[in-house]
């Protein structure tokens, strides 16, 4: 009999269980009140515009080139005897690069002077007897012209021998020198190659859509030459102005040719070397900047318009605007004037929609040049 009270009590609660449970649900039903889940508000980094300094820029590859470089061909051919120049090696105008052996042409030279010799004797003689009458004008005129010949001759095969020697023409280091003793010297091989390499220049291959930009802004162009550096040194950086910029435009490649200085090159500097050359076109100081990153791929960046304070923080909502003009490099972007007091989303911005209300976080901007 106890079992059995047992038992009716353990139905009856049951029963008011699921009874009170339907009672919940036809409430709920009733009422037309759903549950919704209710997701976090995102969290935002927030920043006001820094002043800084913004460059419009071009980025190019070029090789760094002497200003001067002279290939010095010998004027004559012949076997090299004395090579006493080396790479290098600085010389001055007149200073001797190679001596190639002179004999073939001292042995024209004394042809040509035995012969001069003998023309000048006849002319002598012809001349006399013309004087006293002896000779006709066409005698005198003939043996005149071939003295002047044969003394020309002469004077060519002297200059010949002269080229033996052979010297540079100017003052520089010299960069290349391909021969040697035992060498056949002669066109269109250089005996050396001299450069002047106080003045080092850079020439740039520019596509032809900057050039008018160029032209006008010939008076303030100029530009930073960067040699990569190698493990464990940073790189080098020259400054560059320019120098010359082309008159046309080359029509199979499309690009021009601008030639921008090195002023006071480091020593590690030298013609042949692959070099990175930024072009600086112009640049502003004291402006309102922001990060880059900051603006989406279409152009439109966030304000963040602030509302409530939080213990971690404060409320607002997202804004999107797009700037009238967009000045910008590498990593900043200008804000125009009239956003210069406003908050701007400098991170998290990617998945923000305008209106969406955020949770800001703040962070202070420190302005750093590239």
């Amino acid at each position: 009999m106890k079992k059995i009270g047992k038992l009716s009590v353990v139905k009856y609660i049951v029963v008011v269980v699921v009874a009170v449970l339907v009672v919940l649900v036809v409430s709920l039903i009733a009422s037309g009140k759903k549950v919704v889940y209710e997701a976090p508000i995102p969290l935002v980094t927030v920043a006001n515009p820094v002043m800084g300094q913004i460059s419009e820029t071009l980025t190019l590859s070029a090789h760094v080139e002497a200003r001067s470089m002279i290939p010095v061909i010998p004027m004559v051919s012949g076997t090299i005897l004395e090579y006493p120049v080396s790479v290098g090696q600085t010389v001055e105008k007149g200073d001797l690069l190679a001596v190639i052996d002179e004999e073939p042409f001292k042995q024209q030279m004394l042809q040509a002077q035995a012969a001069y010799t003998g023309y000048e004797k006849t002319f002598q003689r012809i001349s006399g007897l013309y004087q006293a009458g002896a000779a006709t004008r066409q005698e005198y005129d003939t043996v005149k012209s071939q003295r002047d010949a044969a003394k020309a001759q002469y004077d060519l095969s002297l200059l010949q021998m002269s080229y033996a020697q052979v010297t540079s023409p100017v003052s520089g280091t010299v960069i290349s020198a391909p021969l040697a003793v035992g060498s056949i010297a002669g066109s269109p091989q250089p005996v050396a190659i001299v450069a002047d390499l106080s003045e080092l220049v850079v020439k740039l291959n520019v596509p032809e859509k900057y050039y008018s930009l160029f032209v006008e802004s010939t008076e303030t162009l100029k530009a930073q030459v960067i040699k990569s550096g190698v493990v464990g040194k940073d790189e080098e950086v020259c400054e560059a102005t320019i120098d010359t910029i082309a008159s046309y435009v080359d029509g199979v490649s499309k690009t021009f040719e601008a030639t921008f200085r090195l002023t006071e090159p480091p020593e590690t500097f030298k013609p042949g070397m692959f070099v990175k050359v930024i072009v600086i076109f112009r640049e502003m100081t004291k402006i309102p900047l922001i990060p880059l990153t900051a603006q989406s791929s279409d152009g439109r960046v966030y304000i963040f318009e602030k509302g409530e304070e939080t213990f971690d923080g404060f409320t607002g909502t997202a804004k999107s605007i797009t700037f009238d003009t967009v000045l910008s490099d590498s990593q900043w972007i200008m804000v125009p004037e009239k956003y210069v007091d406003e908050l701007f989303i400098i991170e998290g911005q990617s998945s923000v929609l305008s209106g969406q209300k955020l949770k800001g976080k703040k962070e202070d901007l420190v302005w750093k040049d590239k």
